[in-house]
């Protein structure tokens, strides 16, 4: 039996379209209970601080995000930078 280009073609997309599927439509299986949301990190490092982003500013948005302390923390060898650093 012959295919010509057009039956081969379809017969192509089909199979396409199929592993597509099938690969996109797979449950993801998940542990409950492994990752808390509510639970904050151990160690959050963000913003860069700056004149107007200090230690006290620092400090405050961590308590705002449920941590109990945040600092400036300097980055690199020597500390070139500092980032807003928040401590569970």
């Amino acid at each position: 039996m012959k295919m010509n280009f057009s039956t081969m073609l379809i017969a192509f997309t089909l199979t396409v379209f199929m592993v597509v599927s099938s690969i996109h439509c797979q449950k993801i299986d998940t542990v409950p209970g492994t990752f808390a949301q509510d639970e904050p990190l151990d160690t959050l490092c963000f913003n860069p601080c700056s004149d107007k982003l200090g230690d006290k500013e620092c400090k405050a948005i961590c308590l705002n995000k449920a941590y109990k302390d945040g600092s400036c923390i300097g980055f690199g060898i020597p500390p070139t930078s500092k980032y807003c650093c928040c401590t569970k």
